[in-house]
């Protein structure tokens, strides 16, 4: 969550040894009146990459629940739309697209950013970007409202080569790529990318002997507006969401490769859904909205959604507490205190799984 003063770092814990939902305030970071339209964490939630309406970049060390800038940057001359961090094996690496129509690579050298890399060769803004996973090198895919979706990849000989495949009439929104997986210690997959755009589709793309084309039986049309986000599942190939201006976020589940795509399940949602993120573990799903509130979805056994919290400015909101009922009060004694809210959780402070593998 983020508005013109704040940005606000929330994280779900859950507990071990009881079923119930705890929510803690991880950190908040003054933006100083920045605009910002992204924040991510880095692959360790030690260091905060933020896209700002001004075109620059800002990277926060955030450890120890502090905040100390450590990076800016002004890579662009329009407003940067999202950033994206790469495998740490790769270096400090970040990506960044924006409505100048580029796409920049940012490199850390000696605790100093630069811009390493921009490609121009999108003609409308450039709406997402995306590293792929490290197991297939390093790749950079990139959507744009020219309805194309491009693919860079850095070569053995320190060049960045690029394709590109038309994805979207009307411009491509957003992309996500499906997680490495393996058979018998090797690769069993080719790539694979999932795209959403303004013809309110997703589509779900290969690449073989370095060419991308667009898997079929298509995804059925599900969607009544813009699709803002697809994020496939971290821990499966056959689990997809997307969500869209519509107001609904759907999960999409796949028998095995080659079979047709079907909904697990749809979710309503109070407003416009601007962005998706899985849980590292794959259990819960993030869902943002343009009211500025984030909801987290758990999966239950029987395959259904439920909303656990929220996310807002004011911390985390956990909608499956317990409701602690009053102690009585004896007559001629006054009332015993109100119990402590936080001392179950300090309590079970040893014993709690990070679901978003934030520390």
């Amino acid at each position: 969550s983020s508005s013109g003063s704040r940005a606000v770092l929330c994280r779900a814990l859950r507990p071990l040894c009881v079923g119930g939902m705890s929510g803690q305030l991880l950190n908040t970071l003054d933006l100083n009146n920045l605009v910002i339209h992204d924040v991510q964490l880095d692959y360790y939630g030690k260091r905060v990459a933020a896209a700002a309406a001004d075109g620059s970049v800002h990277i926060w060390d955030v450890t120890d629940n502090q905040q100390k800038l450590v990076g800016q940057i002004k890579p662009h001359d329009g407003p940067v739309w999202k950033v994206a961090w790469a495998h740490p094996k790769f270096g400090g690496l970040l990506a960044t697209c924006s409505y100048d129509m580029k796409v920049a690579i940012l490199k850390e050298v000696s605790s100093q950013w630069y811009i390493a890399y921009v490609d121009s060769s999108h003609t409308a803004s450039v709406n997402s970007v995306a590293f792929s996973p490290w197991e297939f090198g390093l790749n950079l895919a990139c959507a744009s409202s020219d309805g194309n979706f491009s693919i860079l990849s850095h070569t053995p000989n320190q060049q960045w080569r690029r394709v590109s495949c038309f994805a979207h009439g009307g411009g491509a929104q957003t992309l996500s790529w499906m997680p490495a997986s393996y058979r018998d210690g090797s690769l069993a997959s080719p790539m694979r990318l999932a795209t959403g755009g303004c013809d309110n589709s997703v589509r779900i793309w290969k690449c073989e002997s370095d060419v991308w084309t667009q898997e079929s039986p298509p995804l059925p049309s599900a969607h009544g507006n813009w699709v803002r986000d697809v994020a496939w599942h971290p821990d499966s190939y056959s689990v997809l969401a997307s969500g869209s201006w519509d107001g609904s976020v759907i999960i999409w589940t796949q028998e095995m490769d080659g079979q047709p795509w079907r909904q697990l399940t749809k979710l309503a949602l109070p407003g416009k859904v601007e962005s998706l993120s899985w849980s590292v573990t794959g259990s819960q799903l993030a869902v943002s909205c343009a009211e500025g509130e984030t909801l987290i979805y758990k999966e239950t056994p029987d395959g259904r959604f439920e909303e656990l919290g929220i996310c807002n400015e004011e911390g985390f909101i956990d909608k499956q507490a317990p409701a602690v009922a009053p102690a009585p009060c004896v007559p001629g004694f006054d009332a015993p205190p109100a119990p402590d809210p936080n001392s179950e959780a300090a309590a079970q402070k040893q014993a709690v799984l990070d679901a978003f593998g934030m520390s």
